[in-house]
């Protein structure tokens, strides 16, 4: 691309993209004088693109578009314009005004009021987009130390509706950029819609799987079994890139629940898991924990972090598709038909219609515990969004191992405690090798020995005639604030019987202090309309608090269409600003171009007796 038509123009240019950018609120625009800001931009991008013909009405409707779909796919043209340019040449005020260009198009995409960017994330957008990063192409170094202070663009369901690697990689940045502002933030950079999508899409894959699923393993692959995770994004992300590795063809993932509660990113966790899923159906397995469920998600700060992302307008909405998605994960795999895995344990026979039990076995279930079979775990509902105390569900992701032998109610909380004559058992009547669970990390196992105390991100608890069970547990540092110093786990499956298990650790990632959601003061979240924050029990208390919210909105609604007005007023005597700024700019750009023609000329001439002055001597 030509940037000598650039050359006394820099000033003109980002005094326009100045304006928009910085000055205009675009969200206050009519459609009609959007129109008018598109047109102004497209004749700003044409001295970029050095064009030479009138910009016409019809490249207005071109750049015009019928939805937000069409106009972020304009500006990211911008962007892919800007990016093929040769910028080894450029000196400082022709760099800067290729970052106003880019600002411009971050401005459009995100229909904010001062999109203030200097390119980290809109870089990592470029890698996807383009296919080459922002790095190799600027010089100079000024880019080369990119913070995590930067911002992005905000995301976007891909147009085809089906999620790419690229896609993956794109959100996976974005949260780790994110991850390093302020919460509240975070609707801006994921967008509910997405959200929504995400989940559903990843909900209905998983709806379909049977509550045991059972994994054919190709020969040449491996198997990477990971344990809870708890929020701690950034170990995740450190298990992915630097660790076990990606998912693909020939490396499977089974997790084995507990993806949210404790940390502060169990949001971010939880969708990107579920992006893999909805990728790679039959290589991505998620399981479900005690924590994906509705008390668990109240109690250990999972709904406080969903009200601090989203606010109380949206917050809810999102709850509500995360419950309806925990509700589908399945419950167990059996992988290469010797290996169990699942999050809490093994599990209560249970009596029931569609198990046909005699009268003389529901008698002897009240008085004693028997391990239940594979064939009644198929048939449980697990479709529910909290689980039954005393009930098989319960125990599937409640249960914890115990040196004793038998079977017994766990008193301390939900579940059972089985000891290894009971894993022998369920080990030989289902012809598998090796059981590996999780649910326990350092805390649960405080006092116990060094073979038993989770620090090393696992332990060895029962080792029978016919094979083993482990427990796995992979977040670091756990729990995120004031933790115990233990590395996490994972551990990888091999053929040719993958009943053998490689476990290696997972070291803590870097990440941001802030504190757990279940410890946050609620009363600096942001109020939608003065809606009051409690929960009221009586019918009067919530007909007040709703008659209280409408006549604030009422008012609030008043005073917001009076100042829009006033907005729309200042943006339509700026556009007429711009109109004129753009009309001298254009009587004045033939002029210009002319003299650049000579420049142009002068240089190639001075260019050419040089050469031939080297050849003389």
């Amino acid at each position: 691309m030509d940037l000598l038509p650039l050359i006394g123009d820099v000033d003109e240019f980002k005094e326009i993209m100045g304006i928009i950018n910085k000055e205009m609120d675009l969200v206050s625009l009519s459609d009609e004088n959007l129109r008018r800001v598109f047109m102004i931009f497209e004749i700003a991008g044409g001295v970029v693109n050095g064009r030479t013909k009138q910009v016409t009405e019809a490249d207005a409707e071109q750049l015009w578009c019928s939805s937000v779909d069409g106009v972020v796919a304009v500006a990211k043209q911008v962007i892919d314009y800007a990016c093929e340019m040769n910028f080894q040449d450029l000196d400082g005020p022709l760099k800067q005004a290729v970052v106003e260009i880019l600002r411009s198009a971050c401005n459009i995409v995100s229909k904010q009021r001062v999109f203030d960017s200097s390119l980290q994330g809109l870089l990592e957008e470029l890698q996807v987009e383009v296919g080459s990063t922002m790095r190799e192409r600027l010089v100079g170094g000024k880019l080369e130390n990119l913070t995590k202070e930067q911002d992005t663009l905000p995301l976007s369901w891909p147009r085809n509706g089906r999620i790419s690697l690229e896609w993956i990689q794109l959100l996976i940045s974005t949260f780790k950029w994110s991850s390093w502002k302020d919460p509240k933030e975070f609707r801006n950079v994921m967008p509910v819609t997405v959200v929504k999508k995400l989940i559903s899409a990843a909900s209905k894959i998983m709806r379909e799987e049977r509550n045991c699923v059972k994994l054919r393993v190709r020969e040449d692959s491996e198997v990477i079994v990971v344990g809870d995770i708890l929020g701690q994004f950034h170990d995740l992300v450190a298990l992915f890139e630097e660790n076990a590795g990606f998912p693909s063809d020939h490396r499977y993932f089974v997790f084995n629940g507990n993806y949210v509660d404790k940390g502060s990113w169990g949001l971010e966790v939880l969708l990107v898991l579920l992006a893999w899923k909805v990728l790679m159906p039959h290589r991505v397995y998620l399981l479900r924990g005690n924590h994906e469920t509705k008390n668990c998600t109240l109690a250990y700060g999972f709904w406080a972090e969903l009200c601090t992302k989203f606010g109380k307008k949206d917050c809810k909405l999102v709850f509500d598709k995360c419950l309806e998605c925990f509700r589908t994960l399945p419950l167990a795999t059996i992988i290469a038909q010797g290996v169990y895995t699942t999050h809490g344990g093994l599990f209560r026979r249970t009596c029931s219609a569609s198990t046909q039990c005699s009268t003389g076995e529901k008698r002897q279930k009240l008085d004693t515990l028997s391990l239940g079979s594979l064939r009644e775990f198929a048939k449980v509902n697990r479709f529910l969004e909290d689980v039954p105390e005393n009930d098989l569900l319960s125990d599937v992701l409640w249960s914890d191992p115990s040196s004793e032998a038998g079977l017994r109610e766990n008193t301390k909380k939900f579940g059972l405690l089985w000891g290894p004559d009971c894993t022998e058992e369920f080990l030989k009547e289902n012809h598998l090798k090796l059981i590996i669970r999780s649910h326990e990390g350092p805390d649960a196992r405080t006092g116990a020995d060094d073979a038993r105390n989770m620090l090393n991100g696992y332990s060895k608890d029962h080792d029978t005639v016919s094979g083993e069970l482990y427990t796995l547990f992979t977040a670091p540092n756990y729990p995120q604030v004031d933790g115990f110093d233990n590395v996490g786990a994972y551990a990888v499956l091999k053929p040719p019987l993958f009943d053998s298990p490689l476990f290696l650790q997972l070291k803590a990632a870097e990440k941001p202090e802030v504190p757990p959601y279940d410890v946050f003061i609620y009363e600096d979240m942001d109020s939608d309309e003065g809606e009051d924050s409690r929960l009221t029990d009586s019918d009067e208390e919530q007909d007040m608090v709703s008659r209280d919210a409408v006549g604030k909105k009422d008012s609030t609604l008043m005073v917001t269409k009076v100042e829009l007005n006033k907005k729309i007023q200042d943006q339509a005597e700026k556009i007429k600003q711009l109109e004129s700024t753009v009309e001298l700019f254009l009587k004045d750009r033939d002029d210009r171009s002319r003299r650049m023609e000579e420049m142009l000329s002068t240089l190639l001439q001075q260019s050419s007796r040089k050469k031939r002055g080297r050849g003389n001597t």
